[in-house]
């Protein structure tokens, strides 16, 4: 066997056999921390003295058999090789005793019956020593049972006369100190005796260290003896034998490839040695491994004997003991492994009560809660006055320092261990507050009992208010109303209001009203009486005033009291809706490079605060931003982004915002299928009674005209107007319905009522640099003669270049050079063209091709333009219908002219049908009877 550095130790062994075989015996206590290397010093000398022909009787003890009487000594005779007749005798010996004596349990005189047996099976071993030495191995020798020792002092007081080798092992510092009396008198009585010796297995050197990993770790594989290595095994196994050999076989586990082990990372092995150390050990320093291990690394001398229950100087006892054996660097753990398999060796039953002792040593001394509810969470419900308030303030600390965890942890064990029923309905509110940041819908499940308590009345002003804001969200807006009725009743009899919370109730009826414009009438008087009434006081209200301010088109005004908002509102729980007005506030007001700069300072703030909600909210605003300044595929990523962080389960009516901005960027892409698949996603119906469910009909509706569905997409737009105008909120900044209605009844063919919408909308809009203006002149030049139309995109043009909406600016610039072509300007329809090629290719959007020298705006092929038989464009086909219908007649697929012209396929067929009718055709084949090559550029 492979005993490495314990020569010295192999050499007294060797002395004391060789004085005992001359005549003398002896007894050698050997002494080391658990997995030391004691046993296999034992088993090697053994191997040795009976290849020497000495008769070996060996015997493991363990704390499991402690109480088995004699069980020792019956297994050095009955394993050993004797005559049957000593084997039977000593059987019915040790028998005898267990059945009849009772376990000693404290230093009484001893039976007859057990001084007889001893007397009896110590004769046995005397008489073998006649005839050969006879070498008798312990092992553990600290967990013999009491009439085992008492057997073996018998012996050890005739060995001076006698050819008995004594061989011992125990674990500990020494046996006083950490067993019971029995033990102890025999540890003190064993040193007495002549001829007994004791020695100490130290830790293993770097030097042994490095021989064991060359040794297990293969001399062919060299990087065991590398100093980095070896350092770092001494480092984590602590010079513990059985430690460091199981971290090299986790080092030449599966993932540690034929270069050696990357680094040195315990593992399974490892663990597995840790447990069998902790075993191993006695009592004392197992649950001081345990006790060290639930405290943690800052844990005082004073709280760990406090924890145990026992004296500091036994408790720096089993901490030296614990050193010696490899588990500690100094006061702690020399790995997180350690640690860890210390925690899992624990029956749960006793880490709840150890976790629970520490809670209550922790308290005492006067530790912050944040330590103490740490065990109290591991340990569940404590019934202890001081337990509950902890929790409490612990959770509330834990909030204001982002850890929501361990916040949602400390209140979850306070539900449980709280009999109030108002004190466990303010600990669900928090519960609902702290679940809140991570995903609505799991703090979902407080708010029946919440609503239930509030319309009873037993739940505070501020707990109410904050309820009333979570049922909105989920679109519960009659549970949302009577709440807000019962609270106001509350505090119409004179229930107090909660701690600077006097006016959030009408803060409330504010949100309420303007958060859900499509309430009845009577539900929003209240809130509306009470707008103006003195000076804002707090976030919501100064929200909420914005909001009033925005809706009556104050202009700069907005701005200004937007970004009082911003700069002056700390993101919290409470102020994440406010400061979500506030940036959507500066997005109607066109001010998109404010809204950018704020939606990214405190995007990356809620990221570094660790709070997805947060984020997601955060990251839904700043895709409508990116969306309007033509950032169509990083509004896409925001989008993706807001949705991946919270599920849509827990969005609630919110969700129709991000799926909005989603559909729109993916069909401005041309990604209809993935636009299509948004789609699919179910947008709670309460959603259509807020804002941004007009935002998703709107993009949908977008989504319906690309698809080649006008009809559909007219059916969204008008429904958004119907809303809007029902609502008394008919902001063209927020979506633009009659320019976007006009779109569809130009897909129809319907030029008149496109132009009676865009100008609808230009009226609305009236003069100045609204985006929308820009597009609505756009829009409202499509409808006129060519020559009418450079004018009006012009100016669309100016606006959406200062305005800074990229996408608008690439479709006007577009419009512009196509009808710069068709009044024969060609050298300046080429530059524009390449202008917007630049601005489509910035918001990634496949964009049209540069017109060639030849090129009068009708679709090119490889032969040339196309142009009636008469010279000219027939006066009742569109130009997307002559485009479609043109490429049709030189034989291209429905597929190819689609990829050409970048439409959908239901497009194409509906412009085909449209021409067939309106040139009295049946077929392909026709056309080409009705659209022939063109000459030259000046054939239109």
């Amino acid at each position: 066997m492979n005993v490495v550095e314990r020569d010295e130790e192999f050499s007294i062994m060797e002395g004391m056999l060789g004085v005992t075989v001359a005549g003398q015996g002896g007894a050698l206590l050997v002494s080391g921390a658990a997995a030391s290397g004691k046993t296999a010093l034992l088993r090697a000398f053994g191997a040795r003295a009976q290849a020497a022909g000495a008769l070996l009787l060996q015997a493991t003890a363990s704390d499991a058999e402690r109480d088995m009487p004699l069980g020792v000594m019956g297994q050095l005779l009955l394993g050993a090789e004797l005559p049957d007749v000593d084997t039977t005798r000593a059987a019915r010996l040790v028998d005898l005793v267990a059945v009849t004596v009772p376990t000693r349990r404290a230093r009484v005189t001893l039976p007859a019956t057990v001084v007889n047996a001893i007397t009896e099976l110590g004769g046995i071993v005397l008489e073998k020593a006649k005839e050969r030495p006879v070498v008798l191995i312990i092992d553990d020798v600290h967990h013999a049972d009491p009439y085992s020792l008492e057997g073996l002092l018998y012996l050890a007081r005739r060995l001076d006369a006698s050819r008995i080798l004594m061989l011992l092992g125990e674990s500990g510092s020494d046996l006083s100190g950490n067993t019971g009396s029995g033990a102890a008198r025999f540890h003190m009585d064993l040193l007495r005796v002549a001829g007994c010796r004791n020695i100490r297995l130290g830790p293993l050197t770097r030097r042994g260290v490095a021989e064991m990993a060359v040794s297990f770790g293969g001399r062919e594989q060299r990087w065991w003896g590398t100093r980095p290595l070896v350092a770092e095994l001494h480092r984590i196994g602590g010079g513990n034998p059985l430690l460091t050999r199981a971290l090299i076989e986790d080092g030449r586990g599966p993932g540690a490839g034929s270069g050696g082990p990357a680094g040195l990372v315990p593992g399974e092995a490892y663990e597995q040695a840790v447990t069998m150390c902790l075993f191993r050990s006695d009592t004392a320093l197992r649950n001081t491994a345990w006790a060290l291990a639930v405290l943690g690394p800052h844990a005082a001398h004073a709280e760990l004997a406090e924890v145990l229950g026992v004296s500091r100087e036994s408790a720096y006892r089993s901490l030296d003991a614990l050193r010696a054996g490899g588990l500690l660097g100094s006061d702690w753990f020399r790995h997180e492994a350690s640690r860890a398999a210390v925690l899992r060796s624990m029956e749960p039953g006793h880490r709840a009560h150890l976790e629970a002792r520490a809670a209550e040593v922790l308290h005492e001394h006067g530790r912050a809660a944040t330590e103490v509810v740490r065990h109290l969470v591991q340990a569940g419900p404590v019934d202890a006055v001081w337990a509950l308030p902890t929790l409490l303030e612990a959770a509330e600390r834990a909030l204001a320092d982002d850890e929501v965890g361990l916040a949602l942890a400390c209140l979850r064990v306070a539900r449980d261990s709280c009999a109030d029923e108002r004190r466990s309905l303010e600990i669900r509110a928090a519960l609902t507050r702290a679940a809140w940041r991570v995903n609505p819908a799991t703090a979902a499940q407080h708010l029946p009992a919440l609503t239930a308590g509030a319309l009873a009345g037993r739940v505070s002003t501020r707990h109410a208010a904050e309820l009333v804001g979570h049922l909105l969200w989920f679109g519960q807006v009659d549970q949302a109303t009577a709440v807000l009725r019962a609270a106001e009743k509350s505090r119409a009899a004179g229930a107090a209001p909660g701690a600077g919370t006097p006016h959030r109730l009408d803060d409330v009826r504010l949100w309420l009203a303007y958060e859900y414009p499509g309430l009845p009438r009577p539900a929003r008087v209240s809130g509306e009486a009470s707008w103006g009434a003195g000076p804002a006081r707090s976030a919501h209200e100064r929200a909420a005033t914005l909001v009033r301010a925005v809706l009556d088109g104050a202009g700069d005004d907005v701005v200004v009291r937007a970004e009082q908002i911003l700069q002056g509102t700390r993101l919290d729980d409470g102020t994440v809706p406010a400061l979500v007005v506030a940036l959507n506030s500066l997005i109607l007001a066109d001010r998109l490079d404010k809204a950018a700069y704020w939606c990214e300072t405190l995007f990356k703030e809620a990221t570094a605060r660790g709070v997805p909600m947060w984020q997601a909210q955060l990251a839904s605003v700043k895709a409508r931003v990116e969306v309007r300044l033509g950032g169509l595929a990083a509004a896409d990523r925001s989008a993706h982004t807001a949705i991946a962080l919270v599920p849509a389960e827990g969005w609630g009516v919110a969700l129709a915002a991000p799926v909005a901005v989603a559909v729109y960027a993916e069909t401005a892409l041309g990604r209809l299928d993935d636009a299509a698949a948004h789609l699919c996603v179910p947008v709670p119906e309460m959603a259509f009674h807020t804002p941004d469910g007009l935002v998703y009909l709107w993009a949908r509706g977008h989504y319906y005209l690309a698809a080649g569905r006008p009809y559909a997409a007219l059916d969204d737009f008008r429904t958004c107007g119907d809303l809007m105008t029902c609502w008394d909120l008919d902001l063209p900044g927020l979506v633009p319905w009659r320019t976007d209605a006009a779109q569809a009844q130009l897909a129809l063919g319907d030029e008149r009522r496109a132009h009676d919408l865009a100008e609808e909308q230009l009226a609305l809009v009236g003069p100045g640099t609204a985006w929308t203006r820009g597009v609505s002149l756009r829009v409202l030049a499509r409808t006129l003669a060519p020559a009418r139309r450079p004018p009006l995109l012009e100016e669309a043009v100016e606006i959406l270049r200062e305005t800074g909406h990229r996408l608008e600016l690439a479709r006007a610039t577009d419009e512009l050079a196509r009808a710069h072509r068709e009044l024969g300007g060609a050298g300046q329809a080429r530059s524009l063209a390449r202008k917007a090629q630049q601005l489509a290719r910035e918001c990634g959007v496949p964009a049209p091709a540069a017109p060639r020298p030849a090129d009068t705006g009708t679709p090119r092929g490889g032969d040339g333009a196309w142009a009636t038989p008469g010279g000219g464009r027939p006066a009742e086909l569109s130009d997307a219908e002559l485009r479609v219908a043109t490429l049709a007649a030189r034989g291209h697929t429905n597929r190819q002219i689609a990829d050409k012209l970048f439409i959908t396929i239901s497009t194409v067929e509906q412009h085909l049908t449209r021409a067939y009718r309106k040139l009295d055709v049946q077929r392909r084949t026709d056309l080409t009877e009705k659209i022939r090559p063109a000459a030259g550029t000046g054939s239109r």
